[in-house]
């Protein structure tokens, strides 16, 4: 098979690595594969994976010039099938793939339109013109779960278009001994002026207002006024994006610039790094697609405490905690009830790197690709 894959994302997170391994495993099993983004840190990812990249993106939602582009290219290239990602490159990708004559066009939207932070009316414009795209130019929409697959649906997509395939995560790549994660531990805690013996809060990802950081920094100052809180208790922001320049002016007026450690961007492969320094990983996401950090924080077997997002309750279960999402108070009771645990947090994190290996490994995720491609490629002959 000969894949492309579109997306309009400069910088690293979920959807970003959601690409990327699609990518490599596409490659692992001796498919030919394009990809068409913009210049940054995951077009890097993806050239050293092997893929054929072109530095490419929409500069509208209708970008004729791009599309022309993108027509002539999949012509050119012969390619089987398009698999496009986020409203934008959705848009012009497949409209491209449709004039093309590629046989297999796939849309993705990681999070649902519906519950992006837009005013309403925009967002039911997007939904509707969203929608009619994938019933009349798409072969098959992807859901991330179950419950994005009903949320899509409500937004006017049929049924017959979604087909529901998680995330995966390499399982294996998250377990290690004792002592690689306690000289890890050490090295992030003093190039961050964090001490060995600390108690460790993290939020690890893009810094975008959905992801919640503003409501984690304001649960850790309402955290801090507990009596039962000792000294060496931090906060651990390891990320960039959008809003660091806004966090780190945050931590700076609360004055807690010695408590609350923020890294900006750091290397993909730094990340099991991050997790070993880790005592309780926060997700306070307001809006959500999937949750990939989630998902890696139970593979490494870090107790989470994240919002009650639906979708977060779905690919969680019981194996995590929660709290009201967007609720900075209920978010820093519950770490309080962690803190005065921190002694036996072991018990909170029995079955978490069963449930990931049995429902979210990387091989059922690939495998899950390899077949959807396939089929709907033998649909078409």
């Amino acid at each position: 098979m000969r894949i492309l894959y579109a997306l309009n994302s400069s910088q690293p997170g979920g959807m970003e690595q959601h690409v990327l391994d699609l990518v490599c495993g596409m490659l692992k099993n001796g498919h030919e594969v394009f990809v068409w983004c913009p210049n940054g840190v995951p077009q890097k990812w993806y050239v050293h994976a092997g893929a054929k990249v072109t530095s490419a993106t929409p500069n509208f939602d209708f970008d004729p010039i791009y599309i022309g582009s993108l027509t002539l290219f999949l012509k050119k290239n012969k390619i089987d099938i398009v698999h496009a990602h986020e409203v934008k490159v959705v848009t012009n990708a497949i409209l491209a793939a449709f004039l093309a004559g590629v046989g297999v066009r796939i849309s993705h939207t990681h999070t649902p339109i519906s519950e992006w932070g837009i005013p309403k009316i925009m967002r039911m414009a997007t939904c509707f013109g969203y929608s009619f795209l994938v019933r009349f130019f798409c072969t098959k929409e992807v859901a991330l779960t179950q419950s994005r697959k009903r949320i899509k649906m409500t937004e006017g997509i049929p049924e017959k278009k979604l087909v529901v395939i998680p995330n995966g995560v390499e399982v294996g790549k998250y377990v290690i001994d004792a002592i690689t994660k306690e000289s890890a531990k050490r090295e992030v805690r003093l190039k961050y002026s964090i001490p060995a013996d600390a108690f460790v809060f993290a939020l690890l990802g893009r810094m975008s207002p959905e992801k919640g950081h503003l409501v984690a920094l304001r649960a850790f100052t309402e955290f801090l006024k507990s009596n039962t809180v000792a000294d060496k208790v931090y906060l651990l922001f390891a990320g960039g994006g959008v809003l660091e320049d806004v966090i780190r002016k945050e931590v700076s007026d609360l004055g807690l610039t010695t408590r609350v450690a923020v890294t900006g961007y750091f290397d993909k492969n730094d990340k099991i790094k991050l997790f070993s320094a880790v005592d309780v990983l926060l997700f306070p996401s307001t809006a959500e697609g999937f949750g990939i950090v989630m998902l890696e924080g139970m593979a490494f077997g870090v107790p989470v405490l994240c919002s009650n997002l639906e979708v977060l309750e779905e690919v969680g279960d019981g194996t995590v905690m929660f709290f009201e999402a967007g609720n900075h108070k209920n978010l820093a009771d519950k770490m309080v009830g962690l803190y005065s645990k921190r002694d036996n947090l072991g018990t909170l994190i029995a079955g978490a790197r069963t449930r990931v290996e049995e429902l979210y490994s990387m091989e059922r995720f690939i495998d899950s690709y390899n077949r959807l491609y396939q089929q709907l490629l033998e649909d078409i002959q």
